[in-house]
C-alpha cells in the first residue's frame, strides 16, 4: 500500500513492526536485508515492513511489493512523508541525506504500536528479528547498542588523532561512554512519547548543527534511557578496537564470530577487499529482484573485480556450504567481473 496521508498508516496488533527510511540509491541494499528478515523469520509469527521516504520511484516500489508478496507472513507498506518533513530544515552534511532524519519521527508517527523496530539499509539479519522486538525494554525508551568507534576513541582519546568529532558529540552527554549507535533502534513507543515531546526533539535537533546529525539528537534525549544492547545485535568490522575495555572487546570477539545482525558500515557493494562477513550479503542480494542493477552500480562507480583472496576467505569460511559458493557468492562477483 503507498501511504500519503500519515492519519492512514494502518495498525496491526499482532505483526512486528519494522521500519526502515530509504532513498532511490539504497533501495537495492534494503531489498538484501528485507530479504534476510524473510528467510530468518519464525513460521509462527508475522511481521510488516513499513518504507519512510520522500519519493521512491514507482518501479522499485513494485519490485519491492512483488519481493515480499509471496510470503504469506509480511506485509509492506510505503509512506511518503515529503509533506511532513519540507517544514523542517535539517542540518545535513558528508555523505548524509535528509532521509536520516526519518527515525526521529519514528515514535510519533507510529504511535499506535507498543514497540517498532528501526533499521538502517546497509544490515545483514541472520536470526529471526523477532528475537529482537520480544527483547523487554519496558522500563526504557529506547534499545540500541554502543556505537563502538566512539566507544573505543572515548577511552582512547588521549592517544587517537581520529577523535575530534566524536569528542564534540561525547561532550554532550552526561556519560559519554552509553553514546549509541542509532543504526538499529527498538523504540518504546508509549513511554518515548510520556516522556519526550515531540516539540523537544525538534528543538534539539534544531540547536546546533550536530556532528552525526540524529544520531547526536537521540544520545541527547534519550540519555539514561537506553538499554545497551550486545554486539551481536549490530556487529560490524571496524579496526577501532584497541582501547576498548576488555568485557566489551570480549563481546565484540565473540559477536564477530556469531553475529545476530550484520552492520556493513563497510560496504561489500563498495570495497575492493575482503569483509568479513561480506559472504552474507551476497547471500542474499542474489536472491532478490535487484542484483542485476548491485552488479551494475559496482560496475560504474568501481570496477571492482573477482581476486583470489576473496574466494580464498569465503571458501575457509565455516559453516559455508559448496552450493552457496558456487550459486550465490561466486556468482554475483563472476556477473560483476564479466559486466
Amino acid at each position: 500500500m503507498l501511504i500519503d496521508n500519515l492519519q492512514n498508516i494502518p495498525y496491526f496488533p499482532n505483526k512486528i513492526p519494522i521500519v526502515f527510511a530509504s532513498d532511490d540509491n539504497y533501495i537495492p541494499y534494503l531489498s538484501t536485508t528485507i530479504q534476510s528478515i524473510i528467510e530468518n523469520s519464525s513460521q509462527n509469527k508475522y511481521y510488516i515492513f513499513f518504507i519512510l521516504h520522500k519519493g521512491i520511484s514507482t518501479d522499485f516500489i513494485n519490485l519491492l511489493i512483488k519481493q515480499v508478496t509471496p510470503f504469506n507472513q509480511f506485509l509492506i507498506e510505503f509512506i511518503n512523508i515529503t509533506d511532513y518533513i519540507k517544514k523542517y530544515d535539517f542540518f545535513i552534511s558528508r555523505h548524509v541525506t535528509i532521509e536520516t532524519y526519518f527515525r526521529l519521527f519514528i515514535p510519533e508517527l507510529f504511535h499506535k504500536y507498543e514497540k517498532i523496530i528501526y533499521l538502517d539499509c546497509d544490515m545483514i539479519v541472520c536470526t529471526d528479528i523477532a528475537e529482537l522486538y520480544d527483547i523487554n525494554i519496558d522500563n526504557y525508551i529506547i534499545a540500541a547498542m554502543h556505537d563502538i568507534d566512539v566507544i573505543n576513541w572515548y577511552y582512547g582519546s588521549k592517544f587517537s588523532k581520529k577523535v575530534k568529532g566524536y569528542r564534540a558529540s561525547l561532550s554532550i552527554l552526561k556519560n559519554a561512554c552509553n553514546y549509541f549507535c542509532a543504526g538499529l533502534c527498538v523504540f518504546n513507543i508509549k513511554l518515548f512519547l510520556d516522556t519526550i515531546s515531540h516539540d523537544k526533539i525538534i528543538q534539539v535537533a534544531k540547536s546546533n548543527e550536530w556532528n552525526w546529525h540524529d544520531q547526536d539528537v537521540l544520545n541527547i534525549i534519550a540519555e539514561n534511557k537506553v538499554l545497551l544492547l550486545s554486539f551481536h545485535w549490530g556487529f560490524y568490522n571496524t579496526n577501532h578496537i584497541n582501547y576498548l575495555p576488555n568485557l566489551l572487546l570480549n563481546e565484540y570477539i565473540e559477536a564477530k564470530n556469531n553475529p545476530k545482525i550484520i552492520h556493513f558500515v563497510k560496504k561489500p557493494w563498495i570495497f575492493n577487499r575482503y569483509i568479513n562477513h561480506f559472504e552474507y550479503f551476497w547471500k542474499y542480494a542474489t536472491r532478490t529482484p535487484f542484483i542485476n542493477l548491485i552488479i551494475n552500480k559496482m560496475r560504474i562507480e568501481n570496477s571492482l573485480s573477482l581476486n583470489n583472496e576473496i574466494i580464498d576467505n569465503i571458501t575457509y569460511r565455516k559453516g559455508i556450504g559448496i552450493k552457496f559458493l558456487l550459486f550465490d557468492c561466486l556468482k554475483a562477483w563472476l556477473f560483476r567481473k564479466k559486466i
